[in-house]
């Protein structure tokens, strides 16, 4: 058994894995700016020499964390859900349907919710990557299904773009403040 001071022997594969997990907790704890190598080898417990092993520069951990969160993401799946349920006229189970994967993707990744906030605020390239490959095909089937439903007369005329951007800001704007303000939240079906 290795004693407590022995540092646990890791696969390249493990630490890689390591070093995105490391740099994703501080990257949404101060951003991409406000974080060094140094400090992710130091909380990875390593030298900076592994960390540009694996990451020649701090844009490749973030393009590293980009591509981990974007094989999660599972965008197509969502996608072919948000299409069955409108091929069903059920405009109900659409939004429903959009409302659910949002608040569920808040709350199982706060800190990948924190690290896209803090991506947004540094004009990092990461938030628009990830919201060009997996906001946008969502916000682009909705936006063809309600100009489609108000074709129908089934939704009211509007600003097609505008009524997206409702739909989505409500699941958004309640991820959000359960991720920065946890302790602040009222949960859904509670009496205030």
């Amino acid at each position: 058994m290795p004693s407590p001071k022995t540092a646990r022997r890791f696969t390249a594969d493990q630490r890689r894995d390591q070093l995105i997990d490391t740099a994703m907790q501080l990257f949404s704890r101060h951003g991409f700016s406000g974080t060094t190598t140094r400090e992710i080898a130091r909380a990875a417990g390593v030298n900076e020499a592994i960390i540009f092993r694996f990451f020649p520069h701090k844009d490749d951990l973030y393009a590293a964390i980009l591509e981990r969160k974007s094989n999660e993401a599972c965008t197509d799946a969502w996608v072919e859900e948000l299409d069955a349920a409108a091929r069903t006229g059920d405009d109900e189970s659409v939004i429903r349907i959009v409302v659910a994967h949002l608040i569920e993707h808040h709350r199982r990744d706060p800190v990948f919710t924190r690290l896209m906030l803090h991506s947004a605020l540094d004009n990092h390239s990461l938030a628009q990557q990830y919201r060009d490959r997996h906001y946008a095909p969502v916000h682009l089937f909705l936006l063809e299904y309600v100009a489609a439903r108000q074709r129908e007369g089934r939704f009211r005329a509007a600003d097609p773009q505008a009524l997206v951007r409702a739909i989505l800001a409500v699941p958004v704007h309640h991820g959000l403040v359960e991720t920065l303000l946890p302790e602040r939240n009222v949960a859904f079906g509670e009496d205030v």
